[in-house]
C-alpha cells in the first residue's frame, strides 16, 4: 500500500488514541499507520488534521475532542501547548504516574530487550506544582520591550512568559521583576544572526531549602558599564536575592556559559540541603531542579548500594558530590569522577564543608578515565552512575564490566538511552534487578529511574 493511499497531509481523520510516545505525543493507527497527534489522551477519540506525511507514520493536530477522557483537566499555564515543557499538564496527575511507568517500561522491552524485570510504580508528589529551583530563560526584543521566555519547541520563537508554574513561586516573582529591571536599565539583546547585543539568557537559581537566590545574566563580550549599578539595584530592591554573577561568552556559541564568570554583587555560591549535606551551588553546577524529590532519588540509589561501611565505591558523573556524600556515610570509601573540572572543585569544597573525609573527586572525562583504571585492575565493590541524557559511553560501559563490581546503581533521566545502555551491560554478566522511576519533573514527559544491576555469578 502505498504511503499517499493512507493518507495525505491536510487530510482530517478521526484517531483513537492507544497510548502515548516519549516525547509525550498521543499515539493512534490509521489504515496501519502510527499517527501522532500533541496534547491527547489514551482513549480519546479526536478528530485530526494531519500536517506531515513521513515514511512509516505521520504527525497531526487536534481539530476537536470528539470523546474526552475522564483524565482531561483544565491546564493551569495559557501557553504550555505553544511552548512545549509540560506537555502532560492536560491531564490527571496520577494518569501521568502511569503513563511515565509505561514509558519505562516500553523502553526496556523495546530498545533493552529486557522483559524480566519489576518496574514499581513512579514515586510521585504530593503537589506536582512549583518544584522547580531553576529556571534558564531565552531572552528576546519584542514589542519594543526586553522579554523573558521560552522558546517554541523546535524553533527560535520566544513565547513570554516569566510565569511557568512548574517553577517555584518566588522564582517567579523574581523573574518578573528582572525582566522589568532589564528594560529599565535598556539592555541590548544578542542577535544569534548578527552576532550582536549584550544579554543571551537570564539563569536564577533558587536554594530550595535557604531560600537564597542567584540571579545570573549570561552575555556577550560586548561592554556592560551598568553591570555593577544593576546588580545593587536588584538586590537592594529583593534582598532574597544573595548572589548577582555575570556569565561571558566572548565568542558565538550554542552553550548556555561561556568560561569567564564575573561576580557582580553578593556571594559567588548559594548553598542548599539535600538531606541533612548541606552544598554550595555555583553558576555552572548541575544541581537537581526538584529538591523534593532529589532525597527520595537519593535514598533509593544508597538502598539498592546495599552498603555495609566496608565497601570502595566509584561514583562516576558525580558532578558536585551530592550522591557520594549519601555514599560516603555507608561507604569505607567513595571515589567520584566528573569531566568538569569546576564540578571536582565544588565537590571538594562541599565534603570539606560537610566534615566528609573518606571521598576523593577526580578530573576526567568517564570514557578516558575508566579503562585506565580497569587496565590497572582496580575492582570496586559499587558502581555508581548517574550520566547525562545521552547515556554512558561504551568504552566507558565496556571499563565498568571489566571491573567486575558485585552491583551497578544507575540514575537516569532518559529510559532509552538507559535501556541501550542496560542491554549493554546484560551481554557482559549483569542483571536488572529492579527499576524504580522517581516522578522529577511532574507535568512534562520526562522521568527520573534508578536502576539495580547485580553481578550474574558464572
Amino acid at each position: 500500500m502505498s504511503r499517499d493511499i493512507v493518507v495525505n497531509s491536510e487530510d482530517e481523520i478521526e484517531l483513537y488514541i492507544e497510548t502515548v510516545n516519549h516525547q509525550g505525543e498521543g499515539v493512534g493507527r490509521y489504515r496501519g499507520m502510527a499517527v501522532f497527534v500533541p496534547f491527547t489522551i489514551p482513549g480519546e477519540k479526536v478528530l485530526v488534521k494531519i500536517n506531515s506525511v513521513k515514511k512509516n507514520f505521520a504527525q497531526g493536530e487536534i481539530v476537536e475532542v470528539i470523546s474526552l477522557s475522564e483524565k482531561r483537566i483544565e491546564p493551569r499555564c495559557p501557553v504550555f501547548e505553544t511552548c512545549g515543557g509540560s506537555k502532560f499538564q492536560h491531564m490527571d496527575y496520577g494518569l501521568q504516574l502511569e503513563l511515565k511507568k509505561q514509558l519505562v517500561e516500553d523502553s526496556l522491552k523495546r530498545i533493552g530487550r529486557i522483559t524480566d524485570v519489576e518496574v514499581k510504580p513512579v514515586i510521585g508528589m504530593e503537589s506536582p506544582w512549583g518544584y522547580r529551583n531553576k529556571v534558564q530563560f531565552q531572552v528576546n526584543f519584542t514589542d519594543g520591550k526586553i522579554k523573558l521566555g521560552f522558546f517554541e519547541e523546535g524553533t527560535h520563537v520566544l513565547v513570554p512568559t516569566t510565569n511557568c508554574h512548574l517553577l517555584d513561586e518566588q522564582v517567579r516573582e523574581i523573574a518578573s521583576f528582572v525582566e522589568a529591571l532589564l528594560n529599565k536599565f535598556k539592555l541590548s539583546v544578542y542577535n544569534r544572526e548578527t552576532e550582536e547585543g549584550l544579554l543571551r539568557y537570564v539563569i536564577i537559581r533558587k536554594g530550595w531549602f535557604t531560600s537564597k537566590v542567584m540571579v545570573v545574566l549570561a552575555t556577550s563580550g560586548e561592554k556592560f558599564p551598568e553591570a555593577f549599578v544593576f546588580a545593587r539595584e536588584l538586590r537592594a530592591k529583593l534582598p532574597v536575592v544573595v548572589s548577582v554573577v555575570r556569565n561571558i561568552s566572548q565568542k558565538p556559541t550554542r552553550h548556555v556559559f561561556g568560561r569567564e564568570t564575573q561576580l557582580l554583587s553578593g556571594q559567588s555560591t548559594i548553598t542548599d540541603h539535600i538531606g541533612k549535606y548541606i552544598f554550595a551551588i555555583s553558576p555552572e553546577s548541575f544541581f537537581q531542579v526538584n529538591s523534593r524529590q532529589t532525597e527520595i532519588l537519593y535514598e533509593k540509589a544508597l538502598e539498592y548500594a546495599a552498603l555495609t561501611g566496608e565497601e570502595t565505591v566509584l561514583d562516576v558523573y558525580c558532578g558536585i558530590g551530592t550522591i557520594s556524600l549519601f555514599l560516603a556515610e555507608k561507604a569505607r570509601r567513595v571515589i567520584g569522577y566528573e569531566e568538569s573540572p569546576q564540578a571536582v572543585s565544588d565537590a571538594g569544597a562541599n565534603a570539606k564543608m560537610n566534615n566528609v573525609t573518606n571521598v576523593e573527586f577526580v578530573s576526567g572525562k568517564a570514557e578516558n578515565r575508566l579503562p585506565r583504571l580497569a587496565e590497572r585492575g582496580f575492582k570496586p565493590d559499587v558502581i555508581v552512575v548517574d550520566p547525562p541524557r545521552q547515556g554512558i559511553d561504551k568504552k566507558a560501559l565496556q571499563a565498568i564490566a571489566d571491573m567486575e563490581p558485585a552491583r551497578i546503581v544507575y540514575i537516569s533521566c532518559d529510559p532509552g538511552t538507559m535501556a541501550r545502555d542496560l542491554q549493554f551491560l546484560s551481554y557482559r554478566g549483569y542483571r536488572a534487578v529492579e527499576v524504580q522511576p522517581v516522578d522529577m519533573f511532574p507535568q512534562t514527559v520526562h522521568v527520573e529511574t534508578v536502576v539495580l544491576l547485580s553481578k550474574v555469578d558464572k
